[in-house]
């Protein structure tokens, strides 16, 4: 009875320290371009979720459209410098959740497919401020 219990305590503290080393990972090496708490609305996941498309914004972070007009800015925890040449990205999850620090993004292209794990996630209002925080991000207009 007591090794049960002292098994369950030992699950409980290794599983803590996993998603804490998860969170400590998402969070490093994020530039300070990509704290947009005051313009967006940051969001602790996304839920059952249709890929409409994608589109690059920098090495860091793509634009993913789940409807015609729903938007949000997915912030990888660190540069995925083949993202700008990737012919598909694809979401890695085994449910109908997406969470930052816990899924992972995997960018593919002509011989390669690379995997990123998300930091952050923004839910954009419309069309007009998903163009506003790309050029904000980018310096460039689309």
């Amino acid at each position: 009875r007591h090794v049960m219990k002292a098994i369950k305590q030992w699950v409980m503290v290794f599983a803590l320290l996993l998603v804490t080393s998860a969170f400590a990972l998402a969070s490093k090496g994020v530039p300070e371009k990509y704290n947009l708490d005051n313009q967006l609305e940051k969001v602790p996941s996304i839920s059952r979720y249709n890929f409409m498309g994608w589109e690059k914004v920098d090495n860091q972070s793509f634009v993913l459209q789940t409807s015609p007009d729903t938007y949000y800015l997915i912030v990888l925890s660190s540069p995925a410098e083949r993202l700008p040449f990737g012919e598909t990205v694809r979401i890695d999850t085994s449910d109908a959740m997406v969470r930052p620090g816990y899924n992972y993004v995997i960018v593919g292209g002509h011989g390669f497919s690379e995997r990123y794990i998300i930091n952050k996630i923004y839910k954009f209002k419309n069309a007009d401020q998903v163009k506003e925080i790309v050029t904000q991000l980018t310096g460039k207009t689309r």
